[in-house]
C-alpha cells in the first residue's frame, strides 16, 4: 500500500506537488492547533511524512525546496533582527547581558562536562557546550498572541537572545577551523580580525543604505520589498565570506534596518511572503532530514547521551532564567516566561 503510494507521488508532476504542499501547509497545522500543539511541529511532521523516508511527497535534495527553506531560515533570524529595537537594547544592555551571561555560561559549561562524561576531547566537549549556549525565541509569537510580548522580561530575553546568539556564533566560527585544520596562530587572529570588523561594518554600512535607499525608492512597496530581500541576501553571503554562519549576517542585517523602515506595511509585506513560502519550507526540509529509523534506533542505542543532550539543555537553561530572574528581580511569572522562551 505505502509502496503504490511512493509510486503515486514519485509520478508527479511539479505543479501537483506544490499544490499538494500548500494544501498539507494549510491543514495540518490547524489540526495540530486544536490540540493545543505548535503549528512548527506540524510543519516538520511534514517533511518527516512526505520526505524521502516516508511517502516521497518531497525529495532530500529537491532544488526549490532547499532555496526556499534556505531563504526561510535566514528570514526568521532577520525577523528576530527587526524585532530588536535598538533603542529598547540599550535601554535594557544591562539586564540583558547580566541574563545572556547566565543562559550563555551555564549550558556551554554543561555541554563541556556532558562532553568529557561521554569521552569526547576538548575541542569536540567545547562546541557541544557552544550549541548549548545559543537559542531561538521560536516562542516569540506565541507570546504575542498571549499579549505578554511587552512585557519587560520578554524585551530583555530577546536581547540577551542577540547577545548568546551573536557570542555563541562567533565562538563556533573561530573553533570549526581549529577542529578541521588544526590551531594556527595567524589564521586565528585573522578570523577574528575579520569577526570583530564584520559585526559593526554589516549594522553601521546597512542601516547607512537603508536609509537613503528607501528614501530614494519612495513608497513602491515592490522594489522595498525586493530590497529587503537582497540585504538579507547580502548580509549572509557576506558572513559565509568571513567563515561565519549565514545567519549571523541576516540577523545584523535586520537589527541594522529595523529603525529604517518606512512605513510597517512593508514589514508586514515580507513576513506575509516569508510564513506563506519560506519559513515552511524551512520547517519542513528539517522534517524531510530526519531518518525515522535512524532516530529511533539512536534512542536505543544512545539512551543516555540522548536523555544527557536534552535533559542538560532543558536544565540549564531553566536555572539560567531563574537565577538571573532573581537577581533583576522579575516575579515568577516573568522568570517562566524567560524560560521558556530560550528553551530552543
Amino acid at each position: 500500500m505505502i509502496d503504490d503510494v511512493q509510486l503515486a507521488f514519485d509520478g508527479l508532476s511539479p505543479l501537483v506537488r506544490f499544490a499538494l504542499a500548500f494544501g498539507l501547509v494549510l491543514l495540518v497545522p490547524r489540526i495540530f492547533q486544536r490540540f493545543r500543539l505548535p503549528g512548527v511541529l506540524a510543519l516538520i511532521a511534514i517533511g518527516v511524512a512526505f520526505g524521502p523516508r516516508g511517502l516521497h511527497l518531497f525529495r532530500e535534495n529537491g532544488e526549490v525546496l532547499m532555496i526556499f527553506a534556505i531563504l526561510g531560515k535566514l528570514l526568521l533570524l532577520f525577523f528576530s533582527g527587526l524585532d530588536i529595537e535598538i533603542e529598547d537594547l540599550k535601554r535594557n544592555i544591562r539586564k540583558s547581558m547580566l541574563l545572556a551571561g547566565f543562559l550563555f555560561s551555564l549550558p556551554l559549561i554543561g555541554g563541556i562536562v556532558l562532553g568529557f562524561v561521554f569521552g569526547y576531547g576538548f575541542l569536540t566537549s567545547l562546541m557541544i557546550g557552544i550549541l548549548f549556549s545559543s537559542h531561538s525565541v521560536i516562542a516569540y509569537p506565541i507570546m504575542i498572541n498571549a499579549g505578554v510580548a511587552k512585557r519587560e522580561a520578554v524585551a530583555v530575553t530577546v536581547g540577551a537572545t542577540a547577545i548568546t546568539d551573536i557570542t555563541s556564533l562567533v565562538m563556533f566560527a573561530i573553533c570549526l577551523p581549529i577542529h578541521t585544520t588544526g590551531f594556527v596562530w595567524s589564521a586565528f587572529f585573522i578570523q577574528l580580525i575579520f569577526i570583530v570588523a564584520f559585526i559593526p561594518g554589516v549594522i553601521i554600512s546597512f542601516r547607512w543604505l537603508g536609509n537613503n535607499v528607501f528614501k530614494r525608492l519612495g513608497d513602491d512597496p515592490a522594489q522595498q520589498l525586493i530590497f529587503l530581500l537582497l540585504v538579507v541576501i547580502v548580509a549572509a553571503q557576506g558572513a559565509e565570506l568571513v567563515n561565519m554562519d549565514s545567519i549571523v549576517g541576516a540577523f545584523l542585517a535586520g537589527l541594522a534596518v529595523s529603525s529604517t523602515l518606512p512605513n510597517k506595511g512593508i514589514r508586514g509585506q515580507l513576513e506575509t511572503l516569508g510564513n506563506t513560502l519560506f519559513i515552511p519550507a524551512f520547517f519542513i526540509s528539517l522534517g524531510v532530514l530526519i531518518d525515522p529509523k535512524t532516530v529511533l534506533q539512536t534512542v536505543r542505542e544512545h539512551f543516555g547521551l540522548v536523555v544527557g543532550v536534552s535533559g542538560t539543555l532543558v536544565v540549564t537553561k531553566i536555572l539560567a532564567a531563574q537565577w538571573a530572574g532573581t537577581l533583576l528581580k522579575f516575579d515568577g511569572i516573568s522568570k517562566k516566561l524567560i524560560g521558556s522562551l530560550t528553551i530552543p
